[in-house]
């Protein structure tokens, strides 16, 4: 690590009971001893060190103290910052050496931390169940021990909860259990046992299985994997080490609804200390009532080593008119938040209401729709980027939430590409995610989108080496052969797109007529047409057209509506009067397509003619009534 780097961290200082000098922490032991070297620069690479600004990071450390070291009360341990640790070591030598100094006891309180404040009773107190992979490729959940005297296993869920084995992994019981069943345990097919809390084996086998499946040796599985000698495997110190899910507060998980499903595509950056990745569904009571919401989940680590989830809800829109920590945003800075997502600023905002105003950067989560801040005191901004040393004017921009151009940064080589890349972006700090932002300028977004582009084109464009086939544009197929005639690749091409396209020497297809095969044939005076081939996309349809498309369209608009053939008729006699031989002496309203009267009808108007001609009946008179 270089020297920028050490100078954002914090060490350990210990005091031993029987003496007076303060040693740096380098690790604990497997023996469960602390390991400890004379707290000079020279010995800087050795030393356990942890980001100062990352509560999270000391609480493990802690944690872990409490959980390996047997002789803890032998211990004074104390926290400093490694830019003045040589400095605060004699101070605090000199005060220890002066236990009755008022004064030096106010300072020992400021940089002494108290194991015993991170005592994860909770989590000592889980059982744990293992899990290792099954036949079938899932992972299963050993269960007790079968009349045979054999492990057997079980789908991990809540059902099969009463035939787990559960263990407590901090004595011998899991190093007693591996021993037993040794042989079993040592299947060539299975990718290692793991061990996790029994409060959430369901939740827990669903998202591992889902990494295993990826990369079995995945960091993210680190603190669930249990050695072949039995014993759990040792974590890692330092930064960007993955949360021991087992310490979180699983109960609280099930209040808000949530399974192994919804969960598993974002334990992993979860665990990271990242928030999800996405919108997850939760369950919430508010005024008493239950409600389902949506929301961004993410965990805090608490002092005692347990692990709690924070919600942070999704809205509609940012809700500019609620001044945000005492802050009423202008309508330019609004429009900053909303286009850019960032401040751009320093705002002077009330961490806590009615408190003393305190000078932060602040971002828009885009998923969320909600506003958040990071006071600038826990903002570190790195002398070095990506290998480039940044200048005083650069670390000034950072700091004050604006963007800056870095240029010629080391690459991360993708898969298959070869070491050695730079790249050149904007970096802007990002209140949201508590990291930064590499962002394209805006010629590299320009040259980006016009590359998005031409591959769109290209993977529309028909393979010049294939043969055509149809393809869908918008709502409409698009076939390559066109009243008989194949179209060019061109052509094609153009109609892929929406456009006209002139074809010469179509035919229109004969329809089947019974025994006799479907030929091509010319138009109605036996010659081949041309015509204006284009896709309708309001019919869904293509169309051949004597017209280009809108010429066709306004000629269409301008003829009137008449009635189909087998309608004009039943238009004829229905709507205007008329009558033809059929239809004559029939006084009900013809059918759809009909053009003579129904058998019922042919009878009433029969009966009618009969009357008119009966001599019996006497005929109605039309004179007046005396």
């Amino acid at each position: 690590m270089d020297e920028s780097k050490l100078k954002d961290q914090n060490i350990l200082l210990v005091k031993e009971k029987d003496s007076n000098e303060l040693k740096a922490v380098a690790g604990i032991g497997k023996n469960g001893k602390l390991e400890t070297v004379e707290a000079k620069a020279e010995n800087a690479s050795r030393f356990l060190m942890f980001d100062r600004t990352d509560a999270n990071q000391l609480a493990g450390i802690m944690s872990d103290f409490n959980r390996r070291v047997s002789n803890e009360k032998n211990y004074q341990v104390f926290q400093v910052h490694y830019g003045k640790f040589e400095k605060l070591k004699e101070g605090l030598e000199e005060v220890l050496s002066l236990p009755h100094n008022p004064k030096g006891k106010e300072l020992l309180k400021m940089y002494e931390v108290n194991p015993k404040d991170f005592a994860a009773k909770q989590v000592a107190e889980d059982p744990k169940v293992l899990l290792t992979q099954g036949e079938d490729g899932k992972l299963k959940a050993i269960a007790k021990e079968g009349a045979d005297g054999k492990l057997k296993t079980v789908d991990p869920t809540k059902e099969n909860a009463d035939n787990f084995l559960k263990i407590d992994t901090r004595g011998n019981a899991l190093e007693n259990f591996f021993k037993k069943f040794s042989e079993q345990l040592k299947n060539p097919s299975h990718t290692g046992i793991y061990a996790v809390s029994a409060k959430a084996v369901d939740k827990m086998a669903v998202f591992m299985e889902k990494i295993i499946k990826v990369n079995p040796a995945d960091k993210v599985l680190d603190p669930y994997r249990v050695t072949p000698e039995g014993k759990m495997q040792e974590q890692e110190q330092g930064k960007y080490q993955p949360l021991d899910l087992n310490k979180l507060d699983w109960k609280e998980a099930d209040k808000l609804g949530l399974s192994g499903q919804s969960l598993q595509d974002a334990l992993k950056a979860m665990s990271y200390g990242h928030k999800s990745p996405g919108l997850i569904e939760v369950r919430m009571e508010i005024d008493g009532k239950e409600l389902q919401a949506k929301a961004r989940l993410s965990f805090e680590q608490q002092p005692d080593g347990t692990i709690k989830i924070q919600t942070h809800p999704f809205q509609e829109k940012p809700d500019f008119e609620k001044p945000f920590l005492g802050v009423m945003f202008t309508p330019d800075e609004q429009k900053q938040l909303a286009t850019t997502g960032h401040g751009g600023r320093v705002f002077e905002l009330e961490m806590t209401p009615g408190g003393e105003k305190v000078p932060a950067l602040v971002s828009l989560d885009r998923i969320t729709n909600r506003i958040e801040a990071v006071p600038l005191s826990e903002i570190q901004i790195p002398k070095v980027l990506k290998g480039v040393e940044l200048s005083e004017k650069q670390q000034e921009g950072l700091k004050n939430g604006q963007g800056v151009l870095v240029e010629d940064m080391d690459k991360k080589p993708r898969p298959g590409e070869e070491p050695g890349g730079k790249i050149t972006r904007i970096i802007q700090y990002n209140a949201v995610n508590k990291n930064f932002d590499f962002l394209f300028t805006p010629e590299q977004r320009q040259q980006h989108q016009q590359e998005r582009a031409a591959k769109a084109e290209q993977k529309t464009a028909p393979d010049e080496n294939q043969p055509l086939k149809a393809r869908k544009a918008g709502e409409v197929w698009v076939r390559p052969v066109q009243g008989g005639v194949d179209l060019t690749r061109e052509q094609f091409k153009d109609l892929l797109n929406n456009k006209p396209v002139w074809v010469e020497g179509m035919q229109r297809p004969q329809p089947k007529q019974e025994g006799a095969k479907q030929i091509e044939t010319t138009d109605q005076k036996g010659q081949k047409y041309n015509a204006w081939v284009w896709p309708d996309q309001d019919a869904g349809r293509i169309r051949h057209t004597s017209l280009p498309p809108e010429q066709w369209k306004e000629a269409q608009a301008k003829k009137q509506v008449q009635p189909a053939e087998g309608f004009k008729t039943q238009v004829a006699v229905n709507n205007e009067g008329k009558t033809n031989e059929a239809t004559k002496q029939s006084t009900e309203p013809l059918k759809k397509g009909q053009t003579q009267p129904t058998e019922k009808q042919q009878e009433k108007k029969e009966q009618k003619k009969e009357q008119r001609q009966s001599p019996d009946k006497p005929k109605k008179r039309t004179g007046h009534k005396l």
